[in-house]
């Protein structure tokens, strides 16, 4: 799996995922996931004309790093959904894998 994102995220295309920003409608979108040796990740998610970056490292289900360039946190609702925000909640971002919009167990 990890290896099929890495390829991914050097191709350009992403993994299809469902984002749901701020207060906007549900949309369709791609995720393209850059591990770097440290083990931080920038997730970049692209559809509609719009575009968000989180960058930061995750452990046992939450995440620490910037949206957008803004100190942000995050939380996996269950496996397949996040939940991003910044520190000053005025930015919101969610994101899931299409099948998975209540998770897996």
């Amino acid at each position: 799996m990890m290896i099929a994102v890495l390829i991914a995220a050097v191709a350009g295309a992403g993994e299809p995922v469902i984002c749901l920003l701020d207060e906007r409608p549900i949309a369709r979108c791609r995720m393209e996931d850059r591990i770097f040796p440290d083990g931080r990740h920038r997730l970049t998610f692209s559809g509609r004309g719009a575009r968000v970056v989180f960058e930061g490292k995750g452990a046992n289900g939450w995440w620490s790093g910037t949206l957008d360039g803004r100190p942000a946190m995050g939380r996996e609702r269950n496996r397949g959904y996040t939940d991003f925000s910044t520190r000053d909640l005025q930015r919101r971002f969610s994101w899931w894998y299409p099948a998975d919009e209540h998770g897996t167990y």
